[in-house]
């Protein structure tokens, strides 16, 4: 029996991993004879494709290395050429120094021809040094000095275009396109100093460089040179602005905090720009603008065409261009400057506050909370003396002192104007955007009411329709809650105040007479009016209080106003649809019971009887604004015991009558500036206030009507078929008749027939009774409860 043996790819493997005598003797020990032929012909195989795989690489890195060889040599031919030619010209250039014809004008051997082809090659190579020149000043963000060296280079064209050198220069066609080189950086001067001003951070020296520069290269004035400073601060705003382009502002992803991030950073590089614009143009007292004293100051003419002999035409025409410029760049009047950077102002706050991306920044700010917080921040950055550190010196220079409130002094040095930088840019925006969040917080309500689908949830009981007298013999759900007086005199207005038992029986009887759904809806549209309305007093937290108020509040009560008249409307189109269909469920053959009908009536009575006589926030809302200070409010309301406020809120609302009933006695009196703006407010009410109890009141009314016509009805046929049977209605003795008076009647000792038809009509003629009393609904309303 023979042990298993490994592979010829193992042997091999073993073989070539270089396993010596011991592996090839444990071969011959392990395999037979034929086996170790056939390793060693795979061996031999594998040694032959080795060796031709390393003849193939040995030619061909033989052939590169000839190729590269041959180059090597072009290369040292070529090399050796040049060589020589240097070494030729060298020797032409020594030999002419050394002819009589190299003499400088320095010598006595003076020619004019010399001397003027001498002058034409230093004006040569003072247009050939210029691009490098100008290149090199860039570089070194010298603006100004490349924009000089190019009007220099430009003079020197003109003199060799002249007709001393014309003739000369007509020899050499090739020099004659050197100035096309020179004039094509001009555009580079322009762009690279317009560029420069588009770098943030930079002290006031390098603006002011490369506004001279752009001046001096595109021949621009001092009024364009201060709006090419303007748009370009334009352009950094544009950019803050631009940086949300990597946030979907369209989601809600954008916090508030960034928003006001955004906005401070944008009002700090307009303040930043505004004292720049004051430093660089404004003329105060005899000191010269540093924009002026940088694009006029420059060394002697004498000192600007070294290397050129007799610059006698170029020192002219310098001078020339610098009295140009002279009379060009005159300060700026201080009318010019206020009206440009204002103008300029309003067109940054319009940038500010358009939409970025389909929608408006401030849009991310959600609540007056949050406004009166980012309107805190943006007015201390206002106030910053950090923000106008830069301007601080300047200013020092001007007044002769430290400056404490740096911000108001460079407003009335710039814009010569009072106005506040808030009222120019935010005011506006923030207070649209607060009546954009009041709004929307109404239209929201209106969608969350759903009174449709709340009305519908009113269903009778599964199985046959409810016949009266099963609707009159219903459990009673509640009674006694018209009558219950809730403990309202409270000990302070504290938060630790504790609601007393009576006041919890009183809620408890109100909320199981409403019902759940109602008592929701009723909470739902209470805590709405109160939010918006604490919301809109965090807002009015501003030195703007007093102007808000009157903007905001009539706003408030309208927006109020549209809304409950919307609910109502809603509730009228019930209520239409309600007395339709009663009116179809009395023929024959309709399936709708009436008693539906009347418990779906009666829940829209409830519903707008919880709104007359127990929302506290509607009646405040449209009352005098003078009472929403928190304190006030509080004290005005739960001051009025249950019965009395149920009275006043269908008529008049509890708001107080005159001005000494604000504040209760030991209530403490509001400090803050939305306080002392609802102090100095209008003490009446909104006219719209009784217009919605009125319509309010009728709805209820009609509501109840309903009920009250289906019962009477119901109840007069009922005695119409009882008085039917009584046997004693039939005798032929006239009865005696008595008086239509209910007074009468019930004095009278006689049962009469004339009486009996006029009692089956007493329902009805309460009907009309309740159309013009509320008081008497009132108690209907709390008679169906039980």
């Amino acid at each position: 029996m023979r042990v298993s043996t490994p592979s010829a790819t193992d042997d091999r493997a073993a073989s070539l991993s270089g396993g010596g005598y011991r592996d090839a003797e444990s071969l011959l020990r392990s395999k037979t004879i034929s086996e170790i032929r056939n390793v060693e012909s795979a061996t031999r195989q594998q040694i032959e494709e080795k060796k031709e795989e390393l003849r193939q690489l040995v030619g061909n890195r033989y052939r590169d290395l000839i190729d590269s060889a041959d180059s090597i040599v072009l290369m040292k031919s070529y090399c050796g050429s040049i060589s020589h030619n240097i070494a030729s010209i060298h020797i032409s250039i020594r030999s002419l120094s050394a002819s009589p014809l190299s003499e400088t004008p320095k010598f006595t051997n003076r020619s004019p021809t010399r001397g003027k082809i001498y002058g034409i090659a230093c004006r040569v190579k003072y247009l050939v040094d210029t691009p490098e020149n100008i290149w090199g000043c860039l570089d070194e963000f010298m603006f100004l000095e490349a924009a000089g060296r190019y009007t220099r280079a430009k003079h020197v064209q003109n003199t060799l275009m002249s007709s001393d050198y014309n003739k000369i220069l007509s020899n050499f066609p090739l020099l004659q396109h050197q100035w096309q080189t020179v004039e094509s950086l001009k555009v580079q001067i322009s762009q690279k100093s317009r560029e420069r001003l588009s770098d943030q951070g930079l002290g006031i020296g390098g603006y002011a460089d490369a506004l001279a520069a752009a001046a001096v290269i595109d021949e621009l004035e001092p009024d364009q040179v201060l709006g090419l400073f303007l748009d370009s601060r334009k352009s950094w705003i544009s950019q803050k602005l631009g940086g949300f382009g990597w946030v979907d502002v369209k989601n809600d992803n954008v916090s508030g905090e960034v928003v006001v991030f955004v906005f401070c950073e944008v009002l700090k590089i307009i303040q930043v720009s505004v004292g720049q614009v004051g430093e660089l143009f404004l003329q105060v007292l005899n000191d010269m603008p540093l924009f002026y004293k940088i694009i006029l100051g420059s060394p002697p003419a004498s000192q600007l065409f070294g290397g050129i002999p007799n610059p006698d035409e170029e020192v002219r025409l310098w001078k020339l261009f610098r009295e140009k410029l002279e009379s060009v760049n005159v300060a700026l009047d201080k009318e010019c400057i206020a009206r440009t950077c204002l103008s300029w102002l309003r067109d940054c706050g319009g940038e500010i506050v358009s939409k970025i991306n389909g929608r408006f920044l401030i849009d991310a700010i959600a609540t007056g909370g949050e406004l009166a917080v980012a309107e805190k921040m943006i007015r201390e950055t206002m106030g910053s003396k950090q923000v106008l550190e830069g301007s601080l010196d300047w200013l020092k220079s001007v007044f002769g002192s430290e400056i404490e409130l740096p911000w108001s002094r460079i407003r009335e040095l710039v814009l010569e104007d009072d106005s506040d930088l808030w009222d120019e840019i935010f005011e506006g925006s923030f207070v649209q955007r607060m009546k954009t969040i009041i709004t929307s917080r109404f239209e929201d309500l209106v969608r969350g009411v759903n009174l449709g689908e709340s009305i519908c949830a009113v269903r009778e009981t599964p199985g046959e329709p409810i016949d009266f007298q099963a609707y009159l013999n219903r459990p009673c759900t509640g009674g006694g809650v018209w009558f219950i007086e809730p403990n309202a005199k409270k000990s302070g207005l504290g938060s630790g105040h504790k609601v007393s038992p009576e006041e919890n029986d009183f809620h408890s009887f109100l909320n199981a007479f409403f019902g759940p759904e109602v008592s929701r809806i009723r909470d739902a549209v209470d805590s709405c009016c109160q939010s918006v309305l604490e919301d809109l007093l965090s807002f009015l937290e501003s030195p703007k209080a007093a102007l808000r108020l009157n903007d905001l509040a009539p706003f408030l009560q309208n927006k109020c106003y549209e809304s409950i008249s919307t609910i109502l409307t809603e509730l009228k189109r019930e209520l239409d649809s309600l007395y339709a269909t009663m009116g179809n469920a009395n023929n024959v053959g309709q399936s709708v019971s009436p008693a539906m009908v009347v418990d779906k009536s009666l829940y829209i009575g409830r519903l707008l009887f919880a709104f007359q006589n127990h929302s506290k926030h509607i009646p405040v809302i449209l009352g005098s604004p003078r009472f929403w200070a928190e304190d006030t409010m509080a004290a005005v309301f739960d001051k009025l015991p249950s019965v009395l406020r149920q009275s006043r809120v269908a008529n008049d609302y509890p708001i107080p009558d005159s001005p000494g009933r604000q504040f209760p006695t030991g209530s403490k009196r509001q400090t803050s500036s939305a306080a002392s703006a609802l102090l100095g407010a209008n003490e009446s009410a909104s006219p719209k206030l009784e217009e919605l109890g009125r319509t309010m009141r009728d709805l209820c009314i009609r509501a109840h009507i309903l009920w009250i016509s289906w019962l009477s009805d119901e109840l007069s046929t009922i005695l119409a078929l009882d008085l039917g049977k009584d046997d004693g209605l039939s005798a032929t003795t006239p009865l005696r008749v008595c008086s239509v008076c209910l007074t009468s009647y019930h004095s009278s000792p006689i049962f009469c027939f004339d009486f009996l038809c006029i009692s089956v009509k007493h329902l009805k003629w309460m009907c009309a009774v309740i159309e013009n009393s509320s008081c008497v609904l009132h108690n209907l309303s709390g008679l169906q409860a039980c």
